[in-house]
């Protein structure tokens, strides 16, 4: 059964209520960490600059109170599309590829240039999984809203959209576990009718396979639960126009050493990802 849980398995959009010093910093500082992690994590072209941003989002979640073992925990609904990117790379081999050859059964063979695409290709995901994970953890679904609308604070005095984009980002934090736990009731339903989810053990294309179905009827839920949040907005004459906020987020005194720091290592990370 614990393979088909998949809500205990997700970190990203959950926020979960702590007071230690990350927590008390104001949202933009958050979102200035977030994109120092981020960006290190995209642009790295080497193991080293994506291993660095994981190693410090781990730091954090555990300086914050959150164990790693929450923060890896998205990782393991991903592992067999892993695999299913893995064998599709070994697939279709790089052109002119002349690095040494790792392994060949069949058609199939590998080559380390291969190796190395997939061992980066999952690593700068887990990287996205856990620093996301990280920021939605410590962060609430209002401070995410306020934070968007602090940073494009001088664009809102000449329009009005800054406010829905800022309400659409945080209602798709929201929705990643409501769609978990989407999912997570389709799949007992149907292991309750004979379907064989989460069974077959190291076979993870076969996983795969069987959970491909389910993606239309996730994907319908989800517009379903899309529709009647729009519509309850409605009901409430909700417009955004004008809209008000009595938070003030006074953060803490070491607000500019924390925005300092977050420069500091993205400048170091990229040093390391591009010179080593």
């Amino acid at each position: 059964m614990k393979n088909m849980e998949f809500f205990r398995n997700v970190s990203i959009g959950r926020y979960i209520g702590g007071d230690s010093a990350i927590y008390r910093l104001k949202p933009g500082t958050k979102y200035l960490w977030l994109l120092a992690l981020s960006i290190p994590a995209i642009a790295s072209p080497r193991l080293p600059g994506l291993v660095l941003p994981l190693v410090c989002a781990l730091a954090a979640g555990a300086a914050s109170g959150l164990k790693p073992r929450f923060l890896l925990r998205c990782v393991v609904p991903a592992l067999p599309f892993f695999a299913l990117a893995a064998l599709l790379q070994f697939l279709f081999s790089f052109p002119n590829d002349s690095s040494p050859l790792l392994f060949k059964i069949g058609p199939i063979s590998g080559t380390v240039r291969e190796g190395l695409a997939i061992l980066m290709a999952v690593f700068r995901t887990i990287d996205l999984m856990v620093i996301i994970g990280l920021f939605t953890s410590v962060t609430s679904e209002s401070e995410i809203t306020h934070g968007i609308e602090d940073a494009f604070a001088p664009v809102s005095r000449n329009g009005g959209w800054v406010h829905d984009f800022a309400l659409v980002v945080g209602l798709s934090f929201r929705f990643i576990p409501i769609i978990a736990g989407e999912l997570e009731a389709i799949v007992l339903a149907q292991s309750s009718r004979g379907a064989s989810f989460g069974t077959a053990k190291g076979r993870p294309l076969a996983k795969v396979r069987a959970y491909l179905p389910l993606f239309v009827p996730v994907t319908v839920r989800a517009l379903e639960r899309a529709e009647l949040l729009a519509e309850a907005m409605d009901a409430r004459c909700y417009t955004g126009n004008g809209r008000t906020r009595y938070v003030v987020y006074e953060g803490t005194k070491h607000e500019g050493l924390a925005k300092g720091l977050a420069f500091a290592f993205c400048g170091i990370a990229l040093a390391i990802a591009f010179m080593l």
